[in-house]
């Protein structure tokens, strides 16, 4: 048996579930700032009192647009099967491994490709991620002198989580720029001025993260994953099979293993007739006890 992995990890796992905040995040921490800010100039009092109705109110990001090819908030996944020649199939492999590093203007990028052979039968597949543009041209490449047997396609809809990463990176925003003019007051003092700048740092880790998050959603949405699964054709899988000789080069260890249960099935077994065959015999004095004693009893009478 011959089996080739290559995985790229990390690249396509990113971004497939996103924890939603409340609009609320960091109100709490924000009050304290607030509060310590009490000695200050009382219109920055009046500033910083404002960010949470400010917050609440922040303007949500546009619409998406639709394209002309899908709406702008789906994710297309493709499963391809094609079936093809054993000599054909590993040459096939690399050519398209091959492409998908060429095609720059797709941006391809191949995520997983594995090769094995289970009995002298060779199967591959191989995981990619490119432009919708680039998708019919590889799949054109990998059925060439070959058969495609399925071709399946689905949509994971985003735009809720595309709408919640907006919304918090629009408020998140907004609390950062706050955060930065208040600590422009002259008159701030150097403990408010510490607990300020940690909030501030906190806020713009949130950011970066958020950021993070639709970055790699837009990446689903605007490319697509394609899955292609090399394969012989079926006839070819049942000309290779051979019960009869199987059977023949399996028998010793089908035998072994025949012997090995019967073993097991004594060693269990044993233990138990230590308790079963003292009580049988009990039994069976037991019974032969009543017996003589019904006996008696119509002798009696």
């Amino acid at each position: 048996m011959f089996h080739y992995h290559r995985r790229v990890s990390g690249i396509d796992n990113v971004g497939a579930s996103m924890s939603r905040t409340t609009p609320f995040l960091s109100l709490a921490s924000f009050l304290v700032i607030c509060c310590l800010a009490g000695c200050s100039d009382k219109s920055y009092q009046l500033e910083a009192m404002a960010i949470p109705q400010a917050r609440t109110t922040a303007p949500l990001a546009p619409p998406a647009q639709g394209g002309a090819r899908r709406i702008d908030t789906l994710a297309y996944e493709h499963v391809i099967s094609i079936e093809m020649g054993r000599e054909l199939l590993p040459t096939r492999l690399r050519e398209i491994e091959a492409a998908c590093n060429a095609d720059s203007a797709s941006n391809c990028t191949v995520l997983d490709v594995a090769l094995s052979s289970n009995q002298d039968l060779p199967s591959g597949n191989i995981r990619m991620r490119l432009a919708p543009g680039g998708v019919d041209p590889i799949i054109a490449l990998a059925s060439k002198d070959a058969e495609v047997t399925s071709r399946n396609t689905r949509a994971e809809d985003l735009a809720e989580p595309v709408a919640d990463t907006e919304r918090q990176i629009a408020l998140l925003t907004l609390h950062r720029d706050r955060l930065t003019e208040f600590m422009k007051n002259k008159d701030i003092k150097i403990d408010q001025l510490i607990t300020v700048s940690k909030e501030l740092a906190s806020v713009q880790s949130q950011l970066d993260s958020v950021s993070t998050q639709r970055a790699n959603l837009r990446r689903r949405i605007d490319t697509d994953l394609l899955t292609i699964n090399l394969s012989l054709p079926r006839q070819d899988y049942t000309s290779e099979q051979t019960p009869v000789r199987d059977a023949l080069r399996s028998f010793g260890s089908d035998f072994r293993e025949a012997v090995s249960m019967v073993i097991r099935f004594f060693a269990v077994l044993v233990p138990w007739l230590v308790v079963i065959l003292p009580g049988l015999f009990l039994l069976r004095l037991f019974w032969q006890w009543i017996g003589r004693k019904l006996a008696r009893r119509q002798q009696t009478v």
